[in-house]
C-alpha cells in the first residue's frame, strides 16, 4: 500500500525507513547523502549483513512519529499500521508501505519499486539480473532438505524461505515445529541449521545446538540468519554462499 499527500512527486531527497526489511532495500538503492535515517536494527550487525552499509548514517525507533523532526520526504516501511496511515495522511507526509513478500519474484518487484522511488533504477535492475541468474542456474532436481531455527521451527514449504532455498538447490520438506523425536526417527539427507544471533543465549537457539543433532546421518550445513530474516536485499549473497557450501 502507498500513501502520500500533498504535491507532485520528485525524486526524494531525505528518506527514513522504520523497518529492517526496508532498511535493506534503502541501503541496496539509495545513493549516497539520501538516506536520513533507517530503523537502529538496520544499522546493526547482529541483525543485517548490509548493516556496514549504514555507516554514518542516523538510526531511528521504527515509529512514524518520532522522525518528523527529521522533515523526510519519503518515509518507507512494511506491514504499516492503519494508524501510521492514518498519521501520515494527516501530516501529509508521503509514505510507502510494502506488504511482506511471498516469494523471491516479490522481492525482486520491491526491490525494483524502492529502486524506482529513490531514482535509482539501476539498481533495481542489477538485483532482478541477480535472481534471474540464480533462477535459470538453479538445479532442477533440488534435493530435499529440511531448514530449522530456534527452537526447530521450520519456514513454510510454500513461503518466501523455501522459495530461496530451491534457488540454492534445496526443497524444504517440512513446515512447522518439528519435533527433536520426529527429527532422530526420520532425519533429512540435508540438515540446514538457520542461524540468528549464534551468540546469544536463549532456549530456542540452544535447541539449534542440542547433542543429539551432532548424532544425525545428516549432511548439515549453516545459514546466515540475518540474511533469512527478511528474505530480501541480502539474499542473492547468501543463496550463492550456500551453492557454495553444498558443492564442497
Amino acid at each position: 500500500m502507498t500513501m502520500w499527500a500533498g504535491g507532485a512527486l520528485a525524486t526524494p531527497a531525505r528518506i527514513v525507513s522504520l523497518n529492517l526489511c526496508t532498511d535493506e532495500y534503502l541501503l541496496l538503492t539509495a545513493r549516497p547523502g539520501q538516506i536520513a535515517s533507517i530503523s537502529r536494527l538496520g544499522a546493526d550487525r547482529q541483525e543485517s549483513p548490509l548493516a556496514a552499509r549504514s555507516h554514518g548514517l542516523a538510526t531511528n525507533s521504527g515509529h512514524l512519529g518520532d522522525v518528523l523532526a527529521q522533515q523526510p520526504d519519503l518515509v518507507l516501511t512494511m506491514g504499516a499500521s492503519p494508524q501510521d496511515h492514518a498519521l501520515a495522511e494527516r501530516l501529509g507526509v508521503r509514505l510507502v508501505a510494502l506488504p511482506y513478500p511471498q516469494s523471491p519474484a516479490d522481492v525482486v518487484r520491491q526491490v525494483q519499486q524502492i529502486a524506482g522511488l529513490v531514482g535509482n533504477p539501476a539498481a533495481g535492475a542489477a538485483f532482478a539480473q541477480d535472481v534471474q541468474s540464480l533462477t535459470t542456474t538453479a538445479p532442477a532436481q533440488p534435493i530435499p532438505a529440511l531448514m530449522l531455527g530456534g527452537a526447530g521451527l521450520a519456514p513454510a514449504m510454500g513461503g518466501l524461505a523455501a522459495g530461496w532455498l530451491r534457488l540454492a538447490g534445496l526443497q524444504q520438506r517440512q513446515s512447522g515445529t518439528v519435533a527433536m523425536e520426529t527429527l532422530l526417527a526420520d532425519p533429512p539427507a540435508i540438515l540446514v541449521i538457520n542461524r540468528y544471533r549464534p551468540g546469544q543465549v536463549s532456549q530456542p537457539q540452544a535447541w539449534t545446538n542440542h547433542p543429539a543433532l551432532a548424532r544425525l546421518h545428516s549432511r548439515r550445513i549453516t545459514t546466515d540468519g540475518r540474511a533469512f530474516l527478511c528474505g530480501g536485499a541480502a539474499m542473492p549473497a547468501e543463496i550463492q554462499r550456500l551453492r557454495g557450501a553444498l558443492a564442497q
